[in-house]
């Protein structure tokens, strides 16, 4: 086990197998994901786990923001917005950005082809996968049908802007998955939980000789687009506003102080509404907005 920087491992078993990145703590604040990696972490260290074949990569994504126990550093930005191709390409000047180039190099050295990138929610919601490739995509598939997340997103379109680590993987031609394990205070989403979907990770791509489990019945879902703010001072309806939340065309969405109601033109389901009075902006997105390609099915 090699430190290849600060909180970046790196694992060869000296064996045929691929080469998969299981990543968390992008933002420091979403303990769950963390604390399950650094016990992955201790348990490779320790000998009390070993690896069976390929390459693992195991990352602490932005360790000074976990250390301050916040979403990120003190005077930086949000680490996942620092994987486009134009900030990497720049001279960093904030730690985070500074980061995600370390991060990357880290990522190609070991010739990574999957990465898991480990986040929850801070608002309540149901535990959902992202990836920027369709839901048709076979490779991608093998990865998330190890994973008991009872929604997938896709976003082919690229409506998130291809800045977070996952989309740095999956717009190269290889796989890249952000899984929000659930929200942050739901006692369900509790560390073991976290651990026991990166192990089965490990184990359903061979990394490990543990039998995996497979969830392939998912909700699947294509982001469409976003809803953007006209001006300030938006307000959400009663009830309405919660992340993965399915309505029916014309529901009123919101109104803003003049008395102009936002409304719903098709059916759609609400992906990441700005809640926090403070995220409300003109001209940025209120909401974004999916179609649901299939619905939710028990998983097998």
């Amino acid at each position: 086990m090699i430190e290849l920087e600060q909180d970046v491992w790196a694992l060869d078993s000296g064996q045929p197998g691929p080469s998969v990145v299981i990543s968390f703590g992008t933002h420091g604040n979403e303990r769950p994901p963390i604390d399950a990696g650094l016990r992955l972490v201790e348990e490779f260290r320790s000998g009390q786990r070993t690896l069976a074949r390929g390459r693992l990569l195991l990352v602490h994504a932005n360790p000074r923001a976990s250390a301050e126990d916040e979403r990120w550093s003190t005077g930086g930005v949000d680490l996942n917005r620092c994987f486009h191709a134009s900030v990497l390409a720049r001279d960093p000047e904030l730690y985070e950005e500074e980061r995600a180039r370390k991060l990357v190099a880290a990522v190609e050295q070991v010739e990574a082809e999957v990465l898991v990138d480990f986040h929850c929610t801070v608002e309540p919601g149901r535990r959902f996968l992202m990836q920027h490739p369709p839901a048709t995509d076979e490779a991608h598939r093998r990865a998330w049908s190890l994973l008991r997340a009872e929604v997938l997103l896709t976003d082919p379109d690229l409506n998130f802007g291809s800045v977070s680590f996952d989309e740095y993987m999956s717009t190269r031609g290889r796989v890249g998955i952000c899984y929000e394990t659930g929200w942050i205070q739901d006692p369900e989403n509790s560390p073991d939980f976290v651990h026991a979907e990166m192990t089965n990770v490990l184990a359903g791509l061979a990394l490990s000789d543990e039998q995996p489990q497979n969830f392939t019945d998912k909700e699947l879902l294509q982001l469409e687009g976003a809803l953007v703010c006209a001006a300030a001072g938006f307000a959400w309806a009663e009830g309405i506003g919660v992340n993965l939340q399915a309505l029916p065309a014309d529901t009123v969405l919101g109104a803003y102080p003049d008395g102009q109601e936002l409304r719903l033109q098709d059916d759609a389901t609400l992906i990441f509404p700005k809640k926090k009075p403070e995220l409300v902006q003109a001209g940025k997105p209120v909401t974004y907005l999916a179609r649901r390609l299939r619905p939710p099915r028990a998983c097998r």
